[in-house]
């Protein structure tokens, strides 16, 4: 069904205005490419509620904020909709989604610990920090569906840790982004776009809280020290340059890594998965798992701080090029008047 979708959308819903077109900054794909991937994991998740076979069972208040971030996502990918209207919708979702899953957690327990910290369930105090995360998540998780497989692959991980720890076996959900993945990659005919970013970031953000919060709320931080330790990347480069924090670029750790590895996505996906993996296995109880995600933590760190030179210096020999072109006409036009004075004849 997904690949038979997938097909259905590349052909007749692409070309009616949902196309990824190619720019010179960030979109290095060679011809314009359908945003319809979003839109099959959307239909798919529709049809598995409306039969009965979603393996993984959310309130209605949830699912609402899945549905009004996917079609937030979907109108951006086709009328490129400004940011304070993004920014807003995705902050209403978040009030509500913070504010019910307040109210639940304080019916449950009278204590959170997050960080070491003992924090009362009352809503004065959850609510900003959940509204914090609906809020961030779905951003982060957008920012990092940048090549090839990447955000589908990362969302395949997080069925896993996320089953594993709701004791639900998400099958159907792994067949869907299976079937759409295969037409993503290695080569693209189809991409996520906001529409299947903005979803599956809020999916997982509910999904998050619905396995640790009462669990171990620091375990959010190890599923999700990916797009975590991209964006405080990406942050940290565009405040040392003195760039705009809502400016596009290609800082982010998968563009580094295309860059590393000469456009290699083939190879550049996996591996960033793998590392995106490591940190995850805190959350669950196999074998040496707790050195294992330490190691891969300290990995994606490393890997970060190293982007983070590579881009700092990469910047600032660029500056000095530029400046070396600016000064360059001046001597040339000063030796050329320095050798007409020495010999008139020329």
């Amino acid at each position: 069904m997904g690949l038979a979708l997938s097909a259905a959308l590349i052909r007749w819903v692409g070309p009616l205005g949902w196309m990824d077109r190619p720019d010179a900054l960030r979109k290095k794909h060679a011809r314009p490419t359908p945003r319809t991937a979003g839109m099959v994991l959307w239909l798919l998740l529709i049809a598995a509620q409306a039969t009965g076979r979603m393996p993984i069972r959310l309130d209605a208040v949830d699912w609402a904020g899945v549905h009004i971030m996917a079609l937030v996502g979907m109108l951006d990918d086709r009328f490129d909709l400004r940011a304070r209207y993004k920014a807003l919708g995705g902050l209403a979702v978040a009030v509500m989604l913070a504010f019910h899953v307040a109210y639940s957690m304080g019916r449950a327990v009278d204590q959170v610990s997050f960080l070491g910290v003992s924090l009362p369930s009352h809503p004065v105090v959850l609510v900003p920090v959940l509204l914090l995360w609906f809020w961030s998540l779905p951003q982060a998780y957008n920012l990092i569906d940048g090549i090839n497989g990447l955000s589908m692959g990362f969302a395949a991980l997080l069925l896993g840790v996320l089953g594993w720890n709701l004791k639900a076996q998400p099958t159907l959900l792994w067949g869907g982004l299976a079937a759409v993945l295969a037409l993503n990659f290695p080569k693209a005919r189809h991409f996520m776009g906001d529409c299947g970013a903005l979803l599956m970031g809020t999916f997982f953000a509910i999904l998050g809280v619905e396995a640790f919060a009462l669990k171990d709320p620091n375990l959010l931080l190890w599923v999700f020290a990916y797009p975590t330790v991209d964006v405080l990347m990406v942050v940290s480069i565009r405040q040392w340059k003195g760039l705009p924090l809502g400016e596009a670029d290609r800082n982010h750790l998968h563009h580094w890594m295309m860059d590393r590895l000469k456009g290699r996505s083939w190879f550049a996906t996996p591996v960033l998965l793998t590392v995106a993996g490591l940190p995850m296995l805190h959350a669950t109880d196999l074998p040496g798992q707790e050195v294992i995600s330490f190691l891969g933590l300290g990995l994606l760190v490393a890997l970060a701080m190293r982007a983070f030179k590579d881009r700092v210096t990469t910047r600032a020999a660029e500056v000095a090029t530029t400046q070396v072109r600016r000064e360059i006409p001046f001597v040339v036009s000063g030796s050329i008047r320095e050798v007409s004075g020495s010999h008139p004849k020329l």
